[in-house]
């Protein structure tokens, strides 16, 4: 769209976040469930690694199947795989459970390239980070939604609310066709549908050449590590080391991550108009490094009060920084190459959410388990990184 006014991203916006809600949710559930369902750290950390696997795999076919199909059609499958991968979990075996998260990965993959090319085009860029960050505010939503449904499991049993989950994605995924005809316009039905190793390289030299998107880029890989430990751990944590009831754990949860939807949407406006957003990086990497060095002070002499508010100190952080990088992304992409580029960068983020299972468990293996170790170390190079975007001239980017 030619010169888009404000009002012309309300929709879309709307939309993408409600989507985007759902994918989150089926994405955060099963590791809040856990002690539910009765899986422990290594049972989390193998669903999370193919999860986060599955989409390292699938983003970088996201450009041509949005050409080929449409933005909106890639994002009524993605939500469709999620639901049909929370729907498999039911099966409570072990191979259901893996094969769920497999599909869970493939929606979430897809999701985000195919969703900004909808956005960039009806965002005037006034608000850009602004309308990224309150669509990318459907991740903490969707752990709140998580965290919340600890109790409706407790009361009918966790694989009803899981199925009660797939029956609202399939609504939504069917809801919003109508809107398919509109921004589907100018797809490319003749496009292949192949990458290879030449569409790597393109895509790589693009981020290269950048260095404002290599360091974006870098950010990613680093503050993900931090954000997939605290939707991973922090409620299995709070249950097995600190002592805390499941259903107080979830609730914790759902409530520092309902302060992540606000956050996102504060620091886009925040990188809109007073910050430049390599810098809101740089200090949302200090801040959520210094939250996660708190949180692994958690004991059974910390109030529930205390615990709450600097647990919503890291999930307002550890989740709010992907608005930001992913706008900033996409505005310094080549024209026509968005999903292409956000594809490819996505690559290093999804390459963080892998490296973090196995560092986490190999911090508790030395540690003896304890969980309070690992926070501590896994706050470390979000530290660093925040440090080197602050230390950045605006010269060298």
């Amino acid at each position: 769209m030619e010169n888009p006014r404000k009002r012309d991203a309300i929709l879309p916006v709307s939309v993408m976040l409600c989507m985007h809600t759902l994918i989150a949710l089926t994405v955060f559930v099963v590791p809040v469930m856990a002690p539910e369902i009765g899986m422990g750290a290594e049972a989390i950390s193998l669903f999370v690694l193919l999860l986060y696997f599955t989409s390292m795999i699938t983003v970088p076919f996201s450009g041509p199947c949005t050409a080929r199909f449409g933005p909106m059609r890639m994002m009524q499958l993605c939500v469709l795989a999620c639901a049909a991968g929370v729907a498999l979990c039911c099966v409570a075996t072990s191979e259901a459970i893996y094969g769920g998260g497999v599909l869970i990965g493939i929606g979430l993959g897809l999701a985000t390239p195919a969703a900004s090319d909808i956005l960039l085009r009806y965002t005037p860029e006034s608000i850009r980070s602004f309308i990224f960050s309150l669509k990318q505010a459907g991740v903490p939503a969707g752990n709140l939604i998580a965290g919340l449904l600890v109790w409706l499991a407790l009361a009918i049993g966790w694989q009803n609310a899981f199925l009660l989950t797939a029956a609202v994605g399939a609504t939504i995924a069917i809801v919003f066709q109508p809107l398919r005809k509109t921004w589907d316009e100018g797809r490319e039905t003749d496009t292949r549908i192949r990458v290879n190793r030449q569409s790597y390289v393109n895509g790589l030299r693009m981020i290269k050449e950048d260095k404002a998107i290599r360091w974006l880029s870098m950010s990613s890989f680093v503050f993900v590590l931090l954000q997939v430990s605290t939707t991973s751990y922090i409620v299995t944590f709070l249950v097995e080391d600190v002592g805390r009831a499941h259903e107080t754990a979830g609730s914790i949860y759902a409530l520092a991550f309902a302060g992540g939807f606000f956050a996102r949407v504060l620091f886009g406006v925040v990188a809109d108009n007073f910050i430049p957003p390599l810098k809101t990086l740089g200090i949302l990497g200090l801040v959520m490094g210094a939250a996660a060095i708190a949180t692994a002070q958690f004991n059974s002499d910390w109030s529930v009060y205390a615990i709450g508010a600097v647990t919503f100190l890291l999930a307002s952080t550890a989740a709010g920084w992907n608005g930001v990088f992913i706008a900033e992304t996409a505005a310094r992409a080549p024209k026509g190459q968005v999903s292409h580029v956000l594809g490819i960068s996505l690559i290093l983020t999804y390459a963080g959410c892998i490296a973090t299972p196995p560092i986490f468990l190999g911090l508790l293996a030395l540690s003896d388990g304890s969980y309070s170790f690992a926070f501590s170390l896994i706050a470390v190079p979000a530290i660093l990184v925040g440090i080197r975007l602050l230390l950045l001239k605006p010269d060298q980017v």
